[in-house]
């Protein structure tokens, strides 16, 4: 340990080991300035790149699917409005009506008539479900009777083999303005009609989409490919999402992963979208430049540092030189006065030496 401290300080007393450290130590200060301040640059611009895309896949999300909702409910109701008639008649020509809508099957998954009480009269496509079965408590079924208005409804698990859904209905009316049944089409949540489709969405390479609705159901999750499951409570965002929230932010995915999360509000239903983007992704490019600065820099020291190194060892070439006729006048081995090569510096030493001589 002794000879190895020896060595470095014997090394360290040259000018020329100095120099080069000196010239070393500046490339890295240089260097790792710029890096840290063109990564702090570079991380705010990608930050709002990344915000910017994901706001815009969010708002082209939220805007398409309001517009297919709005669609399908107003096919609806002015098909509810063109059957008014008796109750009577209704009742009676439940499956004709419907049949003479089965281009509507395109929009939906499944079509349903129900009568005033909420009992099944028919159904398209035929299902295995017995006419009369009574829907009554449905959710959707009690918002129609009550409100008499189309609605969309909160998801559920349909009749259909307990699949969840959504049904887009109508209250139908008699002549005299009074509630005679309804009709309404569903759409499974794993169908291809709306959801499933929104839920396929990728962008980048692990950026997904989220539909869910203001009381905390997940419609879609395009991460996992689960419908209908609470939402994540830990979440703040989607916390607040429930409560109206519009926006973008950094929030956690619950695995642990950190992402920017944009939430759309829908005009159409109490629902929402959120268009999610992890940062291990969004910010890849800050790594990939931190690694490419990183190989740059050792490149530039690997070159400059020997170059730095030979080039001040000529310029020290002189006072060698210097010194080795300084030695040879000593001995005798030299009369005439010194000569002055190299530097300004260097030669004032030869000026001072001669003079003394």
């Amino acid at each position: 340990m002794h000879n190895i401290t020896v060595l470095i300080k014997r090394w360290l007393g040259s000018l020329v080991n100095r120099a080069t450290i000196l010239v070393a130590g500046v490339i890295l200060v240089v260097a790792l300035t710029v890096m840290l301040v063109g990564g702090l640059l570079s991380q705010r611009e990608l930050e709002q790149q990344a915000e910017a895309q994901v706001e815009s896949i969010a708002d082209l999300v939220a805007y398409e699917l309001d517009d297919k909702l709005s669609q399908r409910l107003n096919i609806i109701s002015h098909v509810a409005d063109n059957l008014t008639m008796t109750e009577q008649v209704f009742l009676d020509r439940a499956g004709l009506l419907l049949s003479r809508q089965t281009e509507l099957l395109h929009l939906f998954d499944g079509l349903f008539i129900l009568d005033a009480e909420g009992s099944l009269q028919t159904q398209a496509p035929l299902l295995s479900l017995p006419k009369g079965m009574d829907f009554g408590k449905r959710e959707y079924f009690e918002r129609i009777s009550t409100l008499m208005t189309p609605i969309i409804s909160e998801p559920y698990l349909s009749s259909y083999d307990d699949r969840p859904a959504v049904m887009i209905g109508a209250p139908v009316f008699n002549h005299d303005q009074r509630f005679i049944g309804m009709i309404g089409g569903f759409m499974l949540l794993e169908g291809d009609h709306i959801l499933k489709k929104f839920g396929n969405i990728r962008f980048a390479q692990t950026g997904y989409i989220g539909i869910a609705t203001r009381g905390g159901i997940t419609l879609v999750n395009g991460r996992s490919g689960q419908f209908m499951v609470p939402l994540r409570a830990e979440n703040p965002i989607l916390l607040q999402a429930m409560d109206g929230f519009e926006g973008t932010a950094k929030t956690d995915n619950g695995d642990g992963d950190v992402t920017i999360m944009s939430v759309r509000q829908l005009a159409q239903a109490p629902w929402f979208v959120a268009a999610v983007w992890p940062t291990k992704e969004a910010f890849a490019p800050i790594g990939r430049m931190g690694r490419g600065l990183v190989w740059t820099l050792l490149l530039i020291l690997v070159v400059l540092v020997p170059l730095a190194g030979w080039r001040f060892r000529i310029l020290m070439r002189p006072l060698k030189l210097l010194g080795e006729q300084v030695q040879d006048r000593h001995l005798g081995l030299r009369s005439q006065p010194v000569a002055i090569p190299g530097s300004i510096e260097i030669q004032r030493v030869a000026t001072i030496f001669n003079t003394l001589m």
